[in-house]
């Protein structure tokens, strides 16, 4: 509520991990013939910084990442500050690496600019940011399996590009944060 009352972009962040193994989820299927997906056991994955406005046209930024921490996500931040000429209010959760000293230094002398503010512990469901990921899972990765991490990469890239020039697609996702 009280960010509602300071002018300026409101925006959701959150980061996810995408797994070349893909995700399970149960689908549709002729009785008796059931489905496939082939995989095979794992770790490579894709780590993706994100963010999501909350207004008519949302507008969604992304940052692959090797690792999250304090240095990559000061690189997403200072990304998004780039793009605007409004103060920009981030709402994301508790990681860390969030508040590290690195990333507390430039807030401060951004602060004119941006401004960050924490969610309560566990609590992903007060985040917007968590509706587009279910959205990537869904259409990108519930039952595929990719050959390689490039596959997947190119898959997440142009899934996300699709967001980024269609921002009514994700009207859906922000409506309860209005």
């Amino acid at each position: 509520k009280q960010v509602e009352k300071q002018k300026g972009i409101i925006m959701y962040m959150d980061e996810a991990v995408f797994y070349v193994s893909g995700t399970k989820s149960k689908t549709w299927a002729l009785r008796g013939k059931g489905t496939t997906v082939l995989s095979k056991a794992s770790r490579k994955s894709k780590k993706v910084f994100g963010a999501i406005t909350v207004e008519d046209n949302p507008h969604f930024h992304f940052r692959f990442a090797e690792v999250f921490n304090g240095k990559t996500f000061l690189k997403f931040l200072k990304g998004i500050e780039r793009q605007w000429k409004k103060k920009i209010h981030i709402i994301m959760d508790n990681a860390k690496y969030h508040f590290s000293p690195i990333v507390k230094e430039w807030v401060s002398k951004k602060k004119k600019k941006v401004t960050l503010h924490p969610l309560p512990s566990h609590s992903p469901e007060f985040n917007a940011q968590e509706g587009v990921w279910r959205i990537t899972r869904r259409k990108m990765t519930h039952n595929k399996f990719f050959e390689s991490e490039e596959n997947l990469h190119s898959a997440l890239f142009r899934q996300f590009n699709r967001f980024q020039g269609n921002p009514p697609y994700l009207r859906g996702v922000i409506e309860p944060f209005r």
